[in-house]
């Protein structure tokens, strides 16, 4: 099989398992008002909080503006980090005192979508401080396989941007009462 449609393989595979570890829909029973949790300000501030770290990152629309511009977000891997780490000190508590819920869900879909992506992120993000232990080369031992997956990467990190930011409309449409 020759590389590209060995990598173009690869490709679907990753993207058929993202889609197949969709989070589960958390139905919420008749008698669960959910309006009450909206009233708090704890989801208001975690949708606020995670609203940082969208501005953070690009979303795109399609594979096509991914490919065209190919830039994973605004800052650099660092920088987000740093945000990430924030932002998860920040809404963590938060998450913990809110009801159970579609609104809850969603908070947390989003947060986990942004440090799934954080996390490849981090795997091909290339430091520029070179470390003495680092100085042997590790090129030689790379195989195709490893080169056509790190090679699909950044679109798993874009796919993970898109993901979270699904989940944060859908939270700000359930705290707006927009979304039943």
């Amino acid at each position: 099989m020759n590389r590209p449609s060995l990598a173009l393989l690869f490709l679907l595979v990753v993207g058929a398992a993202a889609y197949g570890q969709a989070p589960a829909r958390l139905e919420t029973s008749p008698t669960v008002n959910t309006e009450t949790s909206a009233d708090q300000p704890g989801p208001t501030r975690a949708i606020a909080a995670l609203k940082r770290l969208e501005r953070d990152v690009v979303i795109y629309r399609s594979l096509g503006d991914f490919e065209a511009d190919g830039r994973l977000a605004r800052i650099s891997f660092p920088a987000f980090a740093n945000d990430l780490q924030a932002v998860t000190t920040e809404v963590e508590p938060m998450l913990s005192r809110m009801p159970e819920g579609r609104l809850k869900a969603e908070i947390r879909n989003a947060l986990d979508s942004y440090r799934d992506g954080a996390f490849w992120w981090q795997k091909i993000h290339q430091s520029r401080v070179v470390h003495v232990s680092a100085l042997t080369s590790f090129e030689g031992t790379r195989t195709t396989s490893d080169t056509a997956f790190l090679a699909t990467v950044p679109y798993t990190v874009a796919i993970h941007w898109r993901q979270a930011g699904k989940h944060l409309k859908r939270a700000e449409e359930l705290m707006n009462g927009t979304r039943g």
